[in-house]
């Protein structure tokens, strides 16, 4: 059986237990950056993300003794998600191996789905090590993220729906950890249109592939902290570098701040939830990380699972990047009306006041002045401007982080 034909068994194989997820045009991501800017929405796909495509397509090639023995799988989220899923819907047993600390909604997720959760290890890493181990003890089936070419082939069918609904389509935008999601689209879409054009998206705090694609070898690097958890993997697999350094056009990074912001866009223009890894292609586009104009693009909205602090860190993120947020501390006179002349400025330049802390219990006694710390929602970066501009004329102020 032929490539192409394979993933279109494959997608035929999911029957309604994987949906389709739509494929949506969006008039605000177009007119800002004068392409046509399609959303293929995998935020809406069964556990909240496309992972369930992949693991899905490899446990149904398990035989079934494999079945019998069961599946184990490490994951800080929504691949262990997905294994889980897949597991009840074949009635086998999942064991899904997490770092200590991992998110209470993610371990919860799991054992909805009838996942077992075994915590190990302060990392991926210590965790998959883990999992290795048991699955050799126990004599089950490990399920790679990534890294395994039934995982690949089921996120190709992501392809595949893209295709179908637009198959002029000129781009992709996809983020990437491992590799497997957009090894499954490019290796699927080049052979089926010659001049598509794929790009790759990492968080420049975790630049493997993009180190790696660079180079053309396997390589590893120290990571850092980034919104994008869910594309921060240490070490891209053999496999799909392979994949990726033969049918992927480029590889470019993104921010934390540029990703908050294209969240934040998400929510307000496109009334969808994103998380970091699922917003990071938008944020390449939007940031003209690839200079296009008068393209038709699709942008993957790989996932959309998030915990709610995480979420009001990243609209904060998203609206400082914007310019829609400025947090300032300022020293006025300890006498009544001080604070009423601050404000009423802020009022007349159309700054909404979010929050107010008017410390009156550390008083400079020598000048008789107290501190001021006020949140104010704007417009944009000039109104900041326009606003602290005003009120220096009459108080010192001090822009401050979040």
């Amino acid at each position: 059986m032929s490539y192409i034909k394979e993933i279109r068994e494959i997608r035929r194989s999911f029957s309604d237990l994987v949906h389709k997820t739509p494929l949506e045009r969006n008039n605000t991501f177009s007119s800002m950056t004068n392409n046509e800017i399609y959303l293929k929405l995998e935020n809406f796909q069964r556990t909240g993300s496309f992972k369930i495509r992949g693991a899905y397509n490899k446990i149904s090639k398990l035989s079934e003794e494999e079945r019998q023995a069961g599946v184990i799988t490490a994951s800080a989220g929504n691949h262990g998600q997905a294994v889980a899923l897949a597991a009840k819907l074949f009635k086998i047993k999942a064991t899904v191996v997490v770092p200590k600390g991992v998110s209470i909604v993610k371990t919860e997720a799991i054992k909805n789905y009838n996942g077992t959760v075994i915590e190990a290890g302060d990392n991926y890493d210590q965790a998959y090590q883990k999992a290795i181990e048991i699955a050799q003890k126990e004599n089950l089936t490990f399920i790679h993220a990534f890294n395994d070419m039934d995982i690949i082939k089921g996120q190709a069918t992501i392809g595949l729906e893209i295709l179908e609904h637009l198959p002029e389509v000129d781009y992709i935008f996809c983020p990437v950890g491992g590799g497997g999601l957009i090894s499954g689209i490019a290796s699927y879409c080049k052979q089926q249109k010659k001049d598509i054009k794929i790009i790759g998206v990492q968080s420049e705090y975790a630049p493997y592939i993009y180190e790696s694609f660079s180079k053309k070898i396997l390589n590893k690097e120290e990571s850092e902290d980034t919104i994008c958890d869910g594309i921060a993997i240490k070490q891209p697999g053999d496999k799909t570098l392979e994949i990726i350094n033969k049918d992927v056009d480029d590889i470019v990074l993104v921010s934390d701040e540029e990703v908050a912001n294209a969240i934040l866009l998400l929510l307000e223009r496109a009334k969808t939830f994103a998380e970091g890894a699922g917003a990071a292609a938008l944020a390449a586009v939007l940031n003209q990380k690839v200079i296009i104009t008068n393209k038709k693009i699709v942008v993957i909205i790989s996932g959309g699972n998030l915990t709610p602090g995480l979420l009001d860190r990243i609209i904060n993120k998203g609206l400082i990047k914007a310019g829609r947020l400025v947090k300032f501390r300022t020293k006025m006179p300890d006498q009544p009306g001080a604070l009423v002349k601050v404000l009423k400025i802020i009022a007349e330049l159309k700054g909404n006041i979010i929050t107010i802390i008017h410390d009156r219990a550390r008083i400079d006694l020598h000048y008789k002045q107290t501190d001021v710390i006020i949140d104010v929602e704007t417009r944009n970066k000039e109104h900041i401007i326009e606003i602290l501009t005003e009120l220096r004329k009459y108080y010192k102020v001090k822009m401050l982080n979040y």
